[in-house]
């Protein structure tokens, strides 16, 4: 197994997962629904992160197969301390490896990476939900801290 930062020669794997993990969320809400571009938008959107400096994408694999990605933003908190902090924007493992410490893992190593360049505070906004995330990262050190509600104005 191998954790390692993405290149933009990953896009496609990238798409693939980031794509299927929107389309779970979707799942949890009416209000998270996917439009049918679903994978060209997520396409884009990674095109655009690996020009950014801010993001950070890292990848699980076993030999040459991708099983996990997650992508995080690098970003200040005006108001707060810490103010340098780390948002998890996205996170998916394939369902053969999930329950099985490899999440875990690449997280571990993804806080360690970001010890290295100070951040010293990581958040992580998922579909509230999705009892299996809240669960993961209760498990792993998290823990609430906002809110965030939504209502639809039509």
């Amino acid at each position: 197994m191998t954790i390692r930062r993405a290149v933009k020669s990953d896009i496609d794997s990238l798409t693939e997962m980031f794509s299927k993990m929107y389309i779970l969320n979707s799942e949890f809400d009416p209000l998270l629904q996917v439009p049918d571009d679903i994978r060209q938008r997520v396409r884009e959107s990674l095109e655009k992160a690996f020009n950014d400096e801010r993001n950070l994408i890292y990848m699980y694999e076993e030999g040459d197969r991708p099983y996990a990605a997650i992508k995080v933003k690098l970003d200040d908190r005006e108001f707060y301390v810490p103010s340098k902090i780390a948002r998890i924007e996205e996170f998916y493992v394939h369902p053969s490896k999930r329950r099985a410490g490899t999440g875990k893992y690449l997280l571990n190593y993804v806080e360690e990476d970001l010890k290295k360049i100070g951040v010293t505070l990581i958040i992580a906004r998922f579909p509230s939900k999705n009892l299996i995330a809240v669960s993961f990262y209760s498990k792993n050190g998290f823990r609430e801290v906002h809110n965030e509600f939504a209502k639809s104005v039509e």
